[in-house]
């Protein structure tokens, strides 16, 4: 598609997407997953502002719990998004180190960040972070194999999780 046919179409078709769903389980539990300026599949956007904007204009009156921003590189895009979407903000900054991600929870820029290969199976990595213990890193050889391994192959951290409270 074309001219304002391909502009207009994905935020519509969005909207529709996240309507069903919410319908199906709940406001409480949908939203929308976005990915603006994302190359995956060869995929090149030259604006994704005013798609961005109209996705988030048709949701809104949903009342949906969170989105989730998959980020492209386009930082005033990732702020507006930030500035007119009120409720959770998900991101994914993929390639991004663990630092960086944190330093985007620290700015406001999002309520919660995805860590995927950065740090697969470290269930402490809260802790981990904090007492500066090392990190797993990602073992391609064992990514999606269909089994356990690379995925609860990490050794103990030095922590005990909270003790869960008796009613």
């Amino acid at each position: 598609m074309t001219g304002a046919t391909a502009d207009a179409a994905p935020p519509a078709v969005g909207v529709v997407a996240s309507a069903a769903v919410a319908g199906d389980i709940g406001t409480e539990r949908t939203g929308p997953r976005i990915s603006p300026r994302n190359p995956c599949d060869d995929v090149v956007e030259h604006d994704t502002r005013d798609p961005c904007a109209a996705l988030l204009a048709g949701v809104a009156p949903l009342n949906l719990a969170c989105l989730h921003v998959v980020h492209g590189g386009d930082e005033e895009v990732l702020r507006q998004l930030r500035r007119e979407r009120p409720t959770a903000l998900f991101l994914n900054r993929a390639g991004a180190g663990i630092d960086a991600r944190v330093a985007d929870l620290d700015a406001g820029l999002a309520d919660v960040v995805t860590v995927g290969t950065t740090a697969p199976a470290d269930p402490g990595l809260p802790a981990r972070r904090r007492s500066g213990t090392r990190l797993n890193g990602p073992d391609p050889a064992t990514s999606y194999r269909g089994d356990h391994l690379g995925r609860t192959d990490c050794s103990t951290p030095p922590w005990r999780p909270p003790a869960v409270p008796t009613p």
